[in-house]
Order: C-alpha cells, then structure tokens, then sequence
C-alpha cells in the first residue's frame, strides 16, 4: 500500500534535525557512487566521502540537543558543520546551512514561504564563500533549486508538495551540468556534488512521505558501486597539488579579506563560516603559507593538506590501499613525505612556561625551540581524545583498517589513548605498535610502514615488519646543556654544576631495544670529542649488527649548523646521505635541550 504523504505544514527545531538526519542517511547510502563519478574539480574519488562524512558528523555532534525552535537548532547545526566540513562540496554544503540558520534566525518555527526565503539566503552565501564560481557544479544545483523554490513556494500549502516539486528541479539542474563542464563531458558523468545535493533533497522529500525515521533503524547504509571513471579525465600534473583545509576562530573575521589574501595562493578557495568561526578550502602548492596567512585572523586548527595527483594516481592503480597510517606529532618527517603517503598525525600538546600549545598547530616547532632557551618551564603531554577521534573517524572514508605507530610508551601515555579511542572507531581492524623510539627513528619506521601501504600490504603485515624496524633502530643525541637534565631531575645540581664547570657533553641513547629507555652512553670533553664519540657508537653498532642497509635521519633542536656538519661527516664515513634533516618535535628538545643534535639509524637486512 502506497503511503500518504504526511501534510506538514511547518518545520520546528524537532522536525528540522529529523530532516537533516534523513538527508544525511540518504548521502551516505550513495556516497560510493558520488566518488566514482567525481572529475570535477580534480578526479580524485572523493566527493562523496566528504560530504558524507561532513554530513555524518554533523548528525553525530547535534543529534542531542533538544533545542524546539528552528532558529536555534539551525544555529546548533551550522556550527556543527564548519568544525567538521570537509572537501570543496563539503564547505560549500556548511556554508549553505550558515545561510539557512541566518536565514530562520529568531524564528521558533517556519511555513514553507519562510523555508524558500532562507533557502534562496543559504544560496546566495553559498556563492558568496566561492571566489571563483563555475557553472556546471553543486552551486549550480542549490541556485537553481532555491530560484525554484521562491518562484513557486505560494502555489502549496504543506512542505512535502513543495519539496517534491523542488526535487524534480533539482535533478533537471543535476543533469544540465554533463554539458557545462569540460571534463563532466569528457567522463559522460553529472556533477558528484550536485548530485549530492539532489541525494540529500531525495532523503528530505522521503522523510515528509513517511514523516519518521523508524522505518530506516539505527545503522546507516552504505551502499558502494566500483565503477569509477576517473581514468577516463586521468591526469599527469596538476597546477596545484594539494588540497588544504582548516579553521579558523577568532572575533569579527573578515571572511572577504581572507579569501582576498588568499586568492594569489590557489585556486577552488571557499571562505566559509561566520564572524567568529570560518572554515577555509583552498587548492595550493603552499600549505604553509594558507595556514599563516589564516593565523593572521585567529587560532587555527583542523589543518589538513591532501596531495590530490597521489590521490588521483591511487584510485588508477592496480594495488589500492587499503590501510592507513597514523602516529603521533614526535614523529619528525617531512611535511611533504607526511602529505604524499597520507599518513596522519595527533598533536602532542605543549606547554612553555604554563602556556598550552597544540604542537605543529598552533605553535611551529622552529618557534617551540626557539623559545626553548628561555623558558623556565617545558613539557609535553599526550594528544587529546578529541583528537585522535576526529583523525580515526575521517581514515574511515579511505581506509579498511589502520596500523598506528607511536612514540614509546614508556614515557607517554599516547599509545594508551590512542588504541582507547581507536578501538572504539575501527574494532578489529586497528594494529597499533609501541614503537620503543621517537624523532627520527619513529620518523623512519613510520616511512617504511607508510610506503608498505601504499604497496598494498594488510595492517597486520605492516605492524610485524615495522616492529622488526623498531629493533633495528638506535637513536644517539649529543647535547650541549645539562640544564634541562637538572630541570627535569634526572641529574642533581651539584652533577650539572661540575658538568658544566668541566664542559662536560654526554651522549644519549634512546634504546628501542629497552622499550625506548633513555641511557647515557658516552660523556666527553667538550662538543667535537661527543661528535666523536656519537660516530664512534654508530660504526660500532654496524659493525655488530652485520651486512645491513643502511639509513638515516638528523634532527636537532635549534642547531642546523650542527646537523649539517654531522650529515657530510655521515657521507665520508658511512658514504651515505641522510634521508632529511630536521627541526626535532618539542619532545626532544624538553628532554634534551637546545643544541641538542639526534642521529637516527635505521639497519635493515641486506637483502631488503
């Protein structure tokens, strides 16, 4: 028996997070075709796991509140979306329910008139986030169907002949983009992201027939299809490579003078969010860059920088990964080996004289160590929940399973939270190993298991060989103060002083094969003798451990000078270049202090 649809004449705060909830159910049942039909503006397979996700979290952080005006609820949901928007269609989608909430602001409940008026808002800020407008995209789709809406909403009396006239536009509109975008055309495919908005519209229209969600259950259902076409608008280079993301919070942002500033950096950039709150969406080559010019305008977190060519040559590979990497900020990599191998890292938290920082966030690491000196207090603490929660969840819309890498655990608790928070995200499928190392060392096993990844290789193959890497690995620091070994109790007074008076430089040894135990293993007069005595353990420990292959990693604690000293010395000894040198992560540095230069090595048998 065919339904009646439900004559609802009006939406409250109630009704309206029921309509988003339905929406989102719909989306993320056909996100996995909005991937596969995602060319545009980069074909890389992901459209559909942005708004989705975007959509999910915005259900997962709002679905509690009990707010029974739409005015309010509206508000609750517009937040909810800029912390938790993702990719171009997804920004675009949270700019668009900023738009709303403005539009039904002070409202306790709306007709179908009030709903066209603030869509036709939502719309209009919409294309106002976007510096550059295309015809042919999701916004094409939303003016369309809000135009629509205003043109017709006096000629119905409920929210359901509305809506499903509406819907019939909407998809007329969705079918017009194949002919407005060249590479639409090409692939013989409709906008991903304006599809999903018609998705979202179906799973709205769909509530108002049944008015309820019990029919549904609980448990969202993901529906996948695999057949992508993205080979057929396959790419070798792109004008911008990485797709860059954060947010930004502070008081009256100007929304237009920071996409003003950002413009020269990229293209696809959308400025979206309010006065207080702005979420920013840019293609780049200069991540960096966007995340200090947005620093200019309030704190900045949820950083993120995707390498979209990786993206795109993944989805056309024969091996698709299946795993992703996760470890923690005292893994010193890179930033660009970071972004091409995907691999995603928490943030310890900082803390310089009582201060609280979010390392690599909201302090650099040059600037951590630069201040270092002159501190009278330094710490680090282990990533917060939240954190690790938003990265496992948003591994989800990419991955099986993840292999997480962390610092030893014999001196944090990170490996503890993160498998807490983890396990509740992914169950079975999260290998996690206690790395017994940090710096370099983690920098390097965490290297290896990320390009074992990409191979294709399962987590749990990934984690036994990383473990192997772990044992392989010998961490030496030569450090030049003892103040901090005073400072954090690990030597009394008196020992600093005649350290001190004597010029005294011990070597450190981060021992993996120890669960990461910190050991003195060699003290000498003076900076170039501990240099000496630093290379003098690495070639013994080659030397012990046999025909190997070798590699290596500098990192150092305000030192560069140091540190490239130490890599052409490592060239003419063990005629090998490190594999990067590098500011060391906060950690080192509140252990070791200033000056302090750490060579990591990592032996791996020869016939690897």
């Amino acid at each position: 028996m065919k339904n009646t649809p439900n004559k609802i004449q009006y939406l409250d705060g109630t009704r309206f997070m029921r309509v988003i909830q339905a929406a989102t159910r719909r989306l993320v049942e056909k996100h996995g075709h909005l991937n596969d039909i995602n060319v545009f503006p980069v074909p890389d397979g992901d459209t559909g796991s942005n708004m989705a996700g975007t959509m999910r979290n915005i259900v997962s952080s709002s679905a509690k509140s009990i707010e029974r005006s739409i005015g309010k609820m509206s508000d609750v949901i517009a937040e909810s979306a800029l912390m938790s928007a993702r990719g171009n269609s997804g920004v675009i989608l949270a700019q668009f329910l900023c738009g709303f909430s403005e539009g039904v602001k002070g409202l306790k409940r709306i007709s179908p008139s009030d709903f066209s008026n603030a869509a036709s808002t939502a719309a209009r800020r919409a294309m106002e986030s976007i510096s550059d407008p295309r015809e042919g995209t999701i916004l094409t789709v939303i003016n369309d169907w809000a135009e629509h809406l205003k043109e017709n909403c006096h000629k119905y009396q409920n929210f359901h002949e509305l809506l499903h006239d509406s819907l019939e536009r909407a998809k007329v509109s969705v079918r017009s983009t194949t002919d407005k975008l060249a590479s639409l055309k090409k692939a013989d495919v409709v906008d991903a992201g304006g599809l999903g908005f018609v998705y979202l519209l179906e799973g709205i229209v769909e509530f108002t027939e049944r008015g309820s969600l019990k029919d549904k259950g609980e448990d969202y259902v993901v529906v996948e299809t695999f057949n992508p076409v993205q080979e057929k608008v396959s790419v070798d280079s792109l004008e911008f490579l990485y797709c860059t993301e954060c947010l930004v919070i502070g008081e009256a942002i100007s929304a237009s003078a920071l996409r003003q500033r950002l413009a020269p950096l990229g293209d696809s950039l959308i400025v979206a969010g309010t006065a207080d709150k702005v979420r920013v969406h840019i293609h780049t080559n200069e991540p960096d860059t966007v995340f200090a010019i947005a620093a200019e305008f309030g704190t900045v977190s949820a950083q993120k920088a995707e390498n979209m060519l990786e993206q795109h040559r993944r989805l056309l590979a024969d091996v698709q990964q299946q795993t992703g990497i996760i470890t923690d900020s005292t893994c010193d990599l890179p930033e660009h080996l970071l972004r091409e191998y995907d691999i995603q890292v928490a943030p310890l938290r900082l803390f310089l004289n009582d201060e609280e920082f979010v390392d690599k966030v909201t302090i650099s690491t040059e600037e951590f160590n630069s201040r270092l000196g002159d501190s009278t207090s330094a710490k680090t603490s282990q990533p917060a929940p939240g954190d690790f929660k938003r990265l496992y969840e948003e591994m989800q819309e990419h991955y099986s399973e993840v292999a997480a890498v962390h610092v030893m655990a014999r001196y944090s608790g990170t490996m503890q939270s993160s498998k807490a928070v983890g396990s509740m995200v992914w169950s079975d499928r999260l290998n996690i190993l206690d790395s017994n190392t940090l710096t370099g060392g983690l920098g390097m096993v965490v290297l290896k298991a990320a390009q074992r990844a990409r191979e294709g290789m399962p987590a749990a193959e990934i984690v036994r060989l990383a473990e192997e890497d772990c044992a392989n690995v010998r961490v030496f620091v030569s450090m030049d103060t003892l103040d901090f070994a005073v400072r954090g109790g690990r030597m009394t007074r008196s020992q600093g002083f005649l350290a001190r008076l004597l010029n005294i430089k011990p070597v450190l040894e981060f021992n993996s094969r120890q669960q990461g135990k910190v050991n003195v293993v060699a003290k000498a007069l003076g900076a170039r003798r501990c240099e000496d005595k630093l290379f003098a353990m690495l070639a013994r420990e080659v030397q012990e451990h046999g025909p190997c292959t070798l590699q290596f990693a500098i990192t150092h604690v305000n030192v560069p000078e140091v540190a490239e000293r130490y890599a052409r010395r490592m060239e003419n000894e063990f005629g090998m270049a490190p594999l990067y040198i590098m500011q060391a992560s906060p950690v080192l540095g509140c252990h070791s202090g200033p000056g302090a230069c750490a060579v990591a090595m990592l032996m791996s048998p020869a016939e690897q």
